[in-house]
């Protein structure tokens, strides 16, 4: 899998473009992050990142949005360390860099407006 390109409100994965916020779980399945979605969408929630993981990710990129307004906040942050996954959070175009290079356990959420 590979995240070929990001615009704001849209993102390209293996040349199929999504035009939303999207979600890419440790199997690969790919998402609409606001099938199931409750809350506020510039908030990762603990309940959403719950909902992502699973138990086989080692690391979880969070593409923020094109200016990184999407926040973590620290319950979310700490939930992730007591499971022992590596949170990386960067505005959206340096995530899907760092997306493609990690070749271990991952898992994604990619905000793809503001």
């Amino acid at each position: 899998m590979e995240i070929n390109s990001t615009g704001f409100g849209w993102i390209i994965v293996d040349k199929v473009r999504y035009n939303h916020d999207i979600i890419i779980h440790p199997n690969g399945t790919i998402k609409n992050r606001y099938d199931d979605f409750e809350g506020d969408n510039h908030i990762l929630s603990k309940k959403e990142a719950e909902r992502i993981v699973g138990d086989n990710s080692v690391f979880f990129v969070v593409g923020t949005g094109q200016a990184g307004m999407l926040s973590i906040p620290d319950e979310t942050k700490q939930f992730l360390t007591t499971k022992g996954i590596k949170l990386i959070a960067e505005i959206t175009p340096k995530a899907i860099e760092i997306f493609n290079a990690i070749k271990d356990k991952k898992c994604g959420l990619f905000h793809t407006t503001c």
